[in-house]
């Protein structure tokens, strides 16, 4: 009977070897950016005090451990009266879910309801400190005509507050009098 024991003991730490050594081999086969969850139709949807502050919508969302990465995003800002001012638009992108920080790339686009438009390859939205920021070439088309290019970018979601960090370009139908008239 002892014998008997011995070999189903041996037997069985045998198959239990046997099996974690495959899980193992299977694990290491399988992609590492393999997310845990994946979403279609995402709609996200960050308050303060009860008052929406932006919404962040995908058509498929891949959720990473603090990360969520999306595709075909669009992300519409609100004022303190819930009325949306602005709206980016991205093919692709990625929110911190701790931070709420949200990276866009791929010919970007934000249009405000001002008709100010901004164009540019990425930008990255600072959460708490409600913030756009770029190192990429940017375009910005204001309603009047004025257009501005540069290179990195930091301002507000209104794109009131505009701060080219680099190089700098512009034009403006704006014609100033004539001093002497």
């Amino acid at each position: 009977m002892i014998e008997s024991k011995g070999f189903f003991l041996l037997l069985s730490s045998l198959l239990f070897l046997f099996g974690a050594c495959k899980e193992k081999e299977i694990e290491e086969k399988l992609p590492k950016d393999i997310p845990k969850i994946i979403l279609e139709k995402l709609c996200l949807t960050e308050t303060k005090g009860g008052k929406k502050l932006w919404t962040l919508n995908a058509e498929k969302a891949g959720v990473y451990d603090e990360i969520i990465k999306v595709d075909i995003v669009t992300v519409r800002f609100f004022d303190e009266n819930q009325v949306e001012f602005s709206v980016l638009n991205a093919p692709r992108g990625e929110l911190n879910t701790e931070t709420h920080n949200i990276l866009v790339e791929d010919s970007v686009t934000v249009l405000t309801n001002d008709s100010t438009r901004l164009y540019t390859e990425s930008l990255f939205w600072l959460n708490d400190s409600a913030k756009i920021l770029t190192d990429a070439y940017v375009k910005i088309i204001k309603g009047d005509g004025t257009v501005i290019e540069g290179r990195g970018l930091r301002t507000d979601p209104h794109l009131s507050r505009i701060e080219i960090i680099g190089e700098t370009k512009g034009a403006s139908p704006i014609e100033l009098p004539d001093i002497r008239e």
